[in-house]
């Protein structure tokens, strides 16, 4: 208990001084975004208020923002963050058309729209209960959203919601035991629904899960041919879904070559176990 409060507060503070130094929202922005996060969490973690999934939001900059867990909007926080200092640092200065595999509450592609603010954002998220919350954040023109779930084939699968911690929705393997609520829905290919949408070239694709990934990558090789630019949470612990091998090895043919370029363990380590982590690769064959 003691060394997980300990291990928020460091990494909350790390968070607000990354902040400072990696967002180009001007000082008051900032401001009012660290007293929002902290009142929030205050209100949380008080029992003044209770965190109800598809309830609870936050008034920011005149818009309401609805978050995923009892830590409140830090996780939208960690996006400005930290994922926004690995597109920067990579050299990702500009995008037309972003796909968001895994969208959750939204918080990605919200960050995306303060980056590349006049990119075509495509968020995908086929939990129900996530995608009204996702519908709800992404209110530019610029902004689509589909609930459908991403595969390598067409037709139904079970996946698994937590409405505490719904970031962690994934797709249930047919014997694997869950705890979650279940909750059928439509899967395609990326291949499939990119056809589908009639999107020729992705500037940058995102991949986001929960151990499915190298199921979407074999329902992508075609796609793969047209993405700039590949941001994919890549899970090592627990996974009987792929190894790190395996995910590379989807990653070249003779049409598309995915270099890495940055890459954040989840542990903010530069050495020691990868238990979970953002990668970020650029096709070569696209310079």
């Amino acid at each position: 208990m003691i060394k997980g409060m300990f291990w928020f507060v460091k990494s909350s503070i790390e968070l607000d001084l990354g902040m400072f130094a990696v967002c180009h929202w001007e000082f008051s922005k900032k401001i009012e975004f660290l007293f929002k996060k902290y009142w929030e969490l205050f209100l949380l973690s008080s029992g003044i208020k209770k965190f109800v999934f598809g309830e609870n939001y936050t008034n920011l900059f005149g818009k309401r923002i609805f978050y995923d867990s009892p830590y409140g909007i830090a996780g939208y926080q960690s996006m400005l963050v930290r994922q926004q200092r690995m597109l920067r640092d990579a050299g990702s200065k500009t995008a037309n058309t972003i796909v968001d595999i895994g969208a959750n509450v939204g918080f990605f592609s919200m960050m995306l729209r303060e980056l590349y603010p006049k990119a075509q954002i495509y968020a995908i998220e086929p939990v129900p209960q996530i995608f009204t919350n996702l519908k709800a954040n992404l209110t530019s023109n610029l902004d689509k959203v589909y609930g459908v779930a991403i595969s390598d084939k067409d037709g139904m699968v079970s996946m698994s919601f937590k409405d505490q911690e719904s970031a962690v929705s994934h797709v249930i393997d047919r014997d694997a035991k869950d705890s979650g609520k279940t909750v059928k829905v439509r899967s395609t290919t990326l291949d499939n629904w990119c056809l589908q949408e009639k999107i020729r070239v992705i500037d940058l694709l995102k991949i986001d899960t929960e151990g499915y990934e190298a199921h979407v990558l074999r329902g992508a090789q075609k796609t793969l041919i047209k993405t700039k630019y590949l941001h994919i949470e890549i899970s090592l612990e627990d996974n009987n879904n792929y190894t790190f091998s395996q995910i590379n090895s989807l990653l070249y043919s003779d049409k598309f070559n995915f270099q890495l370029v940055y890459f954040r363990n989840f542990t903010d380590k530069g050495y020691g176990p990868i238990t979970v982590g953002d990668f970020l690769f650029r096709n070569i064959m696209l310079d």
